[in-house]
């Protein structure tokens, strides 16, 4: 028997929009620590595309890139049954009555030969025939499937003439046999009793098919004589009325199914699939080959529970992958400002003021006195490093320089090398245009009724990214529109320690503010500043009042 229930989905375990080598590494390490700890059902995700520095970092280690998640709202694929009950549009009325019945009276998804959907069975459909019959024009041109109606009928088959064709007229012998004799047509289906006179007399005028009702058994001279001439004999238990009905239910599911159903994708969003299930009781879900992989009912859309999400690296609604809102926050593991995301439930959270957050999950094995694998302490050791500017930045705290101390032990590597390995693919920007240099590290920040958008370039060549000023104007440009105060790249060169701001949109207010020397309309010269999340997203706060005057 087919299951109606689908497994809960496991929990997703995800970094901030526009991923850094922190916030896929610690989704990675943390997914690793749940399934040693609790062996909790997790998923390691990105919400973006991965970054050339932290596609080495992975690959250094031999571990595999996270499941790309760009969008987290309920999708029908979360909240649909499956594998789907179906049935074959050549299996009978009765097969599929009995298997609506089994499955809770649900629709079913009908398979043409191909495998492909080709309509829909459910119950009004059996309550039509039941209180209005089949149509005779219809059902008449449907030969009869012998198996089916053996099956149907839970019949005997005392002699079978596959060769034999059996229109679906059906004759009840309930006349003497004069009449019956001037009724009788060849191919036709006759049920009939105990009536050696009319079993004869059938077989003798060419009907293709008898049905001895009551469990009557059939005389061997009847059953060779019908031998003979070719004529199958099935024997029933129930009586006369019962059999005619289950005859009925023999012909094939196709005769009575809705033909082209609407159906929906596996992909389609849950919200605009409520709205066909306004008027629909159930949905199959079909692949791009119309192949059914699923059905989805409104019953699906109220049971089925929310995606179980962790944050990593973030806490805030604007950097976190579209749709949250609809998933189940439950841990957020953040080194950052508390923001703005609301949970109806209380989560496991773990905030603190270190370097990176793969710190902090490193924290965590210790926590619960586990080693993590060579490969996960490589991995963290190399998100630690460029997170922290190889110990440069004002964030690093002597929590990330014990926890790559201790890493590296396990791992056996050299965290200096392997940092400044990451800081030089990170800085070679020559493959990349000028928005994916903006948007490669973006985050947006709400600030008193503000919004501004930063990106970050931490590079050992700073030159070689501030040659395309004009066309990084460009960009800031065009990401600001109408949706933000201001829009800045903050690039910061980790060889020479000095910070340069660009910025689109009061950038005399911006300069005032993180105490930069403006340069020229839109470049800010910062000294000792290499921390959005430290210098220039506090100093941020200052800039409406300064605005407003």
């Amino acid at each position: 028997m087919v299951s109606d229930v689908t497994a809960e989905p496991p929990t997703i375990v995800i970094g901030h929009r526009n991923p850094d080598t922190d916030a896929i590494c610690a989704a990675i390490a943390y997914r690793d620590l749940l399934a040693l700890r609790d062996q909790t059902d997790a998923v390691a995700a990105r919400a973006g595309l991965t970054r050339p520095e932290t596609r080495y970092l992975l690959e250094r280690f031999g571990v595999p890139e996270p499941t790309l998640i760009e969008d987290m709202r309920q999708r029908v694929r979360d909240v649909m049954t499956a594998p789907a009950r179906t049935v074959l549009h050549s299996d009978s009325l009765y097969e599929v009555g009995l298997r609506q019945i089994d499955s809770g009276m649900r629709p079913l998804p009908v398979l043409d030969g191909d495998g492909r959907l080709a309509g829909i069975a459910e119950a009004q459909d059996f309550a039509k025939v039941f209180f209005q019959g089949l149509d005779p024009s219809v059902a008449d041109q449907v030969p009869i499937d012998f198996d089916n109606l053996v099956r149907a009928l839970d019949a005997r088959v005392i002699v079978r003439a596959d060769d034999r064709p059996v229109r679906r007229t059906v004759m009840v012998a309930a006349w003497n046999i004069e009449s019956i004799k001037e009724r009788l047509q060849p191919d036709i289906v006759l049920v009939v009793g105990d009536r050696l006179d009319v079993q004869r007399a059938a077989i003798d005028l060419g009907v293709g098919m008898m049905i001895v009702t009551g469990g009557t058994p059939v005389e061997s001279k009847i059953v060779a004589h019908a031998q003979s001439r070719g004529v199958a004999i099935l024997t029933v238990d129930h009586h006369t009325a019962t059999t005619l009905r289950l005859i009925h239910m023999s012909v094939p599911v196709s005769i009575i199914m809705r033909r082209d159903p609407p159906s929906c994708s596996p992909d389609d969003l849950v919200d605009e699939v409520r709205g066909l299930l306004g008027s629909e009781r159930a949905l199959s879900v079909v692949d791009d080959a119309r192949r059914v992989v699923g059905v989805v009912t409104r019953a699906d859309l109220l049971r089925r529970a929310r995606r179980q999400v962790v944050l990593v690296d973030h806490n805030e609604r604007s950097q976190a992958v579209e749709g949250i809102e609809q998933a189940q926050i439950v841990g957020i593991i953040d080194h950052h400002r508390v923001a703005d995301l609301i949970t109806d439930q209380p989560p496991m959270m773990r905030l603190e003021p270190v370097g990176a957050c793969c710190t902090l999950i490193a924290s965590l094995y210790r926590e619960a006195n586990l080693t993590p694998s060579p490969s996960m302490a490589g991995i963290m050791v190399g998100a630690i490093m460029i997170d922290t500017l190889l110990f440069q930045s004002p964030t690093t705290t002597a929590e990330d320089r014990a926890t790559v101390a201790h890493l590296t032990e396990i791992a056996g590597i050299d965290a200096e090398r392997l940092g400044r390995a990451l800081v030089e693919i990170a800085s070679d920007v020559s493959n990349r245009n000028a928005q994916e240099l903006v948007l490669g590290d973006f985050k947006s920040f709400a600030i008193d009724g503000h919004r501004f958008g930063v990106g970050v370039i931490e590079t050992g060549n700073s030159a070689s990214v501030l040659a395309r000023r004009s066309e990084l104007n460009r960009a800031l440009a065009d990401i600001r529109g109408a949706e933000y105060t201001s829009t800045m790249l903050v690039v910061t060169d980790i060889v020479s320690k000095r910070t340069t701001v660009l910025v689109n949109g009061h950038a005399r207010e911006i300069a005032r503010a993180l105490g930069g020397h403006l340069r020229g309309p839109d470049t800010i010269d910062l000294a000792g500043v290499y921390s959005r999340k430290k210098q220039i997203v506090p100093a941020l706060s200052r800039v409406g009042g300064l605005i407003r005057r």
